[in-house]
Formats: structure tokens, sequence, C-alpha cells
């Protein structure tokens, strides 16, 4: 990881957010991030808006897929989940233990949406409905009472159209006109 590809990561953004209320389209053209760059722009630039008890993210961009790998300090997230959350397997483990996951990033008419294939903490499989609830429970906040749910329907940012995803690196695509 390195600043110099954060940078470059934030710098787009800007452009696309100065071109945006200038009335003009994000981009014309397709905007291209590195893995490495996409690594960096996470964890030095958004790094405080990573959950915390997250550690050590890595993103692995895959044909048409991500994978995601990070510690989990469990007994960090199992203090911010209501009495009884935590059930089956997970309820024994605690410290900081590896979590992955892969899944697919399907975007058009700029709506995403991620598909969890495979999630593992500490080894252990773990059905994506079971991830997605801890997930909602542990990001509760004023501003989002219901946490954040995984699994939903997003709007993509910036007007993009769709992202699509190659080995090594995500393509993102623009509306010509804001829609």
């Amino acid at each position: 990881m390195s600043w110099e590809d954060a940078d470059t990561v934030q710098l787009t953004v800007t452009r696309i957010e100065r071109r945006l209320r200038a009335g003009r389209p994000a981009s014309e053209e397709t905007v291209v991030v590195s893995q490495r760059q996409l690594n960096s722009y996470v964890n030095l630039s958004l790094g405080r808006s990573i959950p915390q008890g997250v550690t050590d993210l890595v993103i692995e961009i895959q044909k048409d897929r991500l994978r995601a790998r990070a510690m989990l300090d469990l007994d960090r997230v199992k203090q911010q989940l209501p009495a009884g959350a935590m059930s089956g397997i997970l309820a024994y483990l605690s410290g900081t233990v590896p979590v992955e996951l892969v899944g697919r990033l399907w975007s058009t008419n700029g709506k995403g949406r991620v598909e969890i294939e495979q999630a593992t903490v500490a080894g252990v499989s773990m059905p994506a409905s079971m991830l997605a609830q801890l997930v909602s429970l542990s990001t509760r906040s004023q501003a989002q009472p219901a946490g954040v749910d995984i699994l939903a329907p997003f709007r993509l940012p910036w007007t993009a159209r769709q992202v699509r995803l190659e080995p090594g690196r995500a393509l993102v695509d623009f509306y010509p006109q804001q829609p």
C-alpha cells in the first residue's frame, strides 16, 4: 500500500465530484482503479470508515468477483451486538481471527448488488444470511438504526452506470449525462 496510490484514487474522486457539481458527466471515459490503488485508498484514506475491530483488510479483484480478507476482533464485535446475538460456534470464538469473503458484484443501470458465495470466520464457514445479520447488528448507529444490509441492492455512486471487474482492476463506466 502506498499514499501515492491512495492519493491517485482521491484525485479521481475529487475530479468526478467537481464535474458533477458543474453539471457535467462524472467522467467521459471509463475510470480504471487497480487492486493496489483500491487497497491503498480503502486502508489509508478511508481507514476511519472501516468498522472498528476490522484490521488488515485486503481486497482482491477477480473476474466478476471480489475476495476480501481481514482480521476481525470478535470480542470488540460482540460488545456492539445485542445480548444473545452470537449463536452457534461463533459464540465460542474470541480474540482476533481471520475473516474471508468471496462474492460476485452485479451492477447495471446505476445499481449494484453483492452476492456472497463464501464466508468464513476463523476457518468456520458461515451462511451469507448469518453474516448479513451480524454486519447489520454491529453497524447500527443513529444515522443507520437498522445497520448496513450487505445483501441489499444499492445505488452506485457518482452516476456510475456499471462496475466491471477484471483480474486486478475495476472498471467504472458512467452515464453520459446525469440520470
